[in-house]
């Protein structure tokens, strides 16, 4: 019993030196405000291409296509859609266009196939939303030889970028007209649509390798070893309406 006591009687000494060791009052700690701050300007420069399967990787294109548009809202890149040579039919048929190629910084020279894309890039800073279009600048010819009710269609379409999902445009399955009428491909609204963003025919190389086609009747006459071609003409508006 005296041991438990003196241990008990050593604690409260112990914690009563510490009490009165302890000062009355706090010193006020020094205080001083620093200034920082930031602006901005626009940012006109074309945007590289990016892989529409990974947005946050730069890409080398293989195939000649014009230069992106300069911003700060700008179409940075459009694939061409090639169909390759096909065999004569007398039937109706359905070809679908090869995969677009490119180069990765530090991957294979001679590229990685990837789904056709488009890609749009708003840095205004202005979140007012953009609206694409393309359209059909006339029906595929060879010379004077109009393939004479084909139609292209645009399937499939995903809209990618690094940035959340949240703000992602509403993208649209598209039949082009031969005759040149405007058709919506990507409309962002108002909050929506900044940044980088792709619309890739395709979840992946698989289903973009269906998601371009081309339908040709039967009974048009066609040309044999003669290659038939179109444009088509992209157009980016600065409001969604």
């Amino acid at each position: 019993m005296k041991l438990t006591k003196v241990a008990l009687a050593g604690v409260v000494s112990f914690s009563a030196v510490l009490a009165a060791g302890a000062p009355a009052f706090a010193e006020e700690a020094a205080t001083m405000k620093s200034h920082t701050d930031v602006s901005f300007t626009q940012n006109e420069n074309p945007v590289n291409p990016v892989n529409p399967v990974k947005p946050g990787e730069d890409v080398e294109p293989n195939d000649p296509h014009e230069q992106g548009t300069n911003g700060p809202l700008s179409i940075d890149y459009v694939s061409n859609f090639h169909f390759g040579k096909q065999k004569m039919s007398g039937n109706d048929k359905v070809y679908t266009a090869q995969l677009d190629t490119v180069k990765v910084k530090g991957g294979d020279e001679k590229g990685i196939q990837i789904p056709n894309y488009v890609q749009v890039t708003d840095d205004r800073g202005t979140n007012k939303g953009w609206k694409l279009t393309v359209k059909q600048d006339a029906q595929f010819k060879a010379g004077n030889n109009e393939l004479t009710g084909a139609e292209l269609k645009l399937h499939n379409p995903v809209a990618s970028s690094t940035i959340g999902a949240e703000y992602a445009p509403e993208v649209k399955e598209v039949a082009l007209d031969p005759n040149g009428a405007t058709q919506e491909v990507a409309i962002a609204k108002e909050g929506k649509g900044m940044g980088t963003w792709v619309t890739r025919y395709g979840q992946d190389e698989v289903e973009g390798a269906k998601s371009i086609t081309l339908s040709v009747p039967g009974a048009v006459a066609k040309v044999k070893d003669e290659k038939y071609e179109t444009t088509l003409t992209w157009a980016l508006e600065d409001t969604p309406q």
